[in-house]
This record gives structure tokens, C-alpha cells and sequence, in this order.
């Protein structure tokens, strides 16, 4: 189980105001691991061909300058080492074509933010606990 400080999180948000406030929330969660944190998918498809550690969850927005969201989901999933490793969509678009295309390739949840980002916070923490100390990674099975 992916717990305490060998945990590692890639977040990919590229509102500067919600990168602080989702990192804030992460720690604030008792979260220990590892935050790697990018605010473009090129940058962070860049990182996840060729990540120095594995992560335990990628949390995604789905609109993102260069790359978006969906793209470097399905980058993810085409990638041998990290075809099993949870994706969370945290995103304000909830357009259904995009919910539904999120999962058709392979999102393992797609959370809506709330209208005002500190209404986040309780969802915030319920993904970042189940992902990273309830779930069990299929490679542990």
C-alpha cells in the first residue's frame, strides 16, 4: 500500500492560485510523500516519459496551455509503466463529452471542483486519502 513518504504526486493545474491552494490542501490532508507540481501538460508530459520516480496518483486538470488534460491522459495510459497508475481528473470543465472521454481512456475518477475553490477542500482530501493510503495498487495484489 502507497503510504507515508515513499508516496509521490504529480499535479498538474495551471491556475497559479490553485496550485497553491490544491498543494495547501494536499499537506493539510496529512499527506507526507512527494509533490512534483506543473502548471503546462507539455512540461509534465515531458516528466512522466521519463519520471525519476514512479507516482502513486497523477491529478489532472483537463484545460492546460500546450497540452491538455485528456492528451497526457492518453499519453499515460500508453505507457507501459504507468498503465496502472490511478489518474485523477480535478477539473471545473464538467462537460459531459469530456467526463465521458476521461474515462473511456482510462481516468480512474473525474472530480468537478466546486465553484469556489475552498469548497474543494473535503474532496481534496477524500482523493488524496483513498489514492494514496486506502486504494491497493494492483502490483501489490
Amino acid at each position: 500500500m502507497a503510504v507515508g513518504r515513499h508516496t509521490h504526486i504529480i499535479l498538474v493545474e495551471d491556475n497559479p492560485d490553485d496550485e497553491l491552494l490544491t498543494i495547501r490542501e494536499i499537506k493539510n490532508s496529512g499527506f507526507r510523500g512527494k509533490i512534483t507540481s506543473f502548471s503546462d501538460g507539455e512540461e509534465a508530459f515531458r516528466y512522466l516519459t521519463m519520471p525519476k520516480k514512479l507516482p502513486t496518483l497523477i491529478i489532472l486538470d483537463v484545460k492546460l496551455p500546450k497540452l491538455n488534460g485528456i492528451e497526457i491522459l492518453r499519453q499515460i495510459r500508453a505507457q507501459k509503466e504507468l498503465v496502472m497508475t490511478p489518474v485523477v481528473m480535478f477539473s471545473s470543465c464538467d462537460e459531459p463529452g469530456l467526463v465521458e472521454e476521461a474515462y473511456s481512456i482510462g481516468a480512474n475518477s473525474y472530480v468537478i471542483k466546486e465553484d469556489h475553490f475552498l469548497e474543494s477542500t473535503d474532496q481534496l482530501t477524500g482523493l488524496v486519502h483513498y489514492w494514496t493510503k486506502i486504494h491497493r495498487p494492483i502490483s501489490t495484489v
